[in-house]
């Protein structure tokens, strides 16, 4: 699935792998210098108006905001957001819908006493910036320079790995050591899930929509006192069978485009 003429007509700049990594790089800069600067306690992450707004909206913002004028500058909105063609049997769509239901139960069972009109402000900024950012680097702009080089499975794979390492710095801003390749085993799962609603709605602004709300929910979740819904954990499995059909299919067309 490498770019078509047509995608590199409207791009200023040819996509390419290292201008990925690039964005990647820059946008992980950013972000992680700012938790270094506002002294981030990972574990204490939306637990109050200020720590959502230092250690959560800030750092997204910021990345976001450098992504938007990298992107404008590639010319490359286009091909990171759509996709040519939608893939995948209309079954799939229990993905997503199951991941929205999980959201609107989270916040459904928020303690709105607890809500306060600087808490909901910060945490959609948070929620904006974290769907926006963590999917454009990596289901966005790393999707488009890595289809200049590799076959799609691939694509997947590295990916959604560059998704899970992103959180590995966690640990050095308070995640206990033991967690860390649980939450890198959760992450890619979830990436890939977020993988194949963008390949199957043809574009990356579900995924953004979705990921955002789904942190924001659960960092609303602990604000207020509520612990997150054990439902959350139904994704996991249903992602895991929705990535091995997209990519069995994605497989088997490219073999027989090889064949041709």
């Amino acid at each position: 699935m490498n770019p078509t003429s047509s995608e590199r007509s409207t791009s200023r700049r040819s996509p390419s792998v290292w201008m990925g990594l690039l964005l990647y790089s820059g946008y992980l800069a950013i972000f992680f210098t700012t938790w270094t600067v506002n002294g981030v306690d990972y574990q204490r992450i939306g637990e109050s108006v200020e720590t959502t707004k230092l250690w959560y909206a800030l750092p997204t913002s910021f990345g976001c905001a450098f992504l938007v004028v990298a992107i404008s500058m590639l010319g490359w909105w286009r091909i990171a957001l759509f996709e040519e063609t939608r893939s995948g049997p209309a079954w799939v769509w229990l993905l997503p819908v199951v991941i929205a239901g999980v959201i609107l139960n989270n916040f459904l069972g928020l303690q709105a006493d607890q809500l306060s009109s600087e808490l909901l402000l910060w945490s959609t900024l948070g929620a904006v910036g974290v769907g926006f950012g963590e999917e454009m680097i990596t289901r966005g702009s790393m999707i488009v320079g890595l289809r200049s080089r590799f076959s799609e499975v691939r694509v997947w794979l590295l990916s959604t790995a560059l998704f899970s390492a992103l959180h590995v710095p966690n640990v050095l801003f308070g995640l206990p050591l033991p967690e860390m390749p649980f939450q890198v085993l959760f992450t890619f799962i979830f990436g890939s899930g977020m993988y194949v609603i963008r390949r199957l709605s043809g574009t990356l602004i579900l995924p953004m929509a979705l990921h955002g709300l789904w942190d924001s929910s659960l960092f609303l979740s602990v604000s207020t006192g509520v612990e997150p819904s054990a439902a959350q954990f139904a994704v996991y499995p249903l992602a895991i069978v929705c990535a091995i059909v997209m990519l069995l299919k994605t497989h088997e067309l490219e073999r027989v485009a090889r064949s041709l």
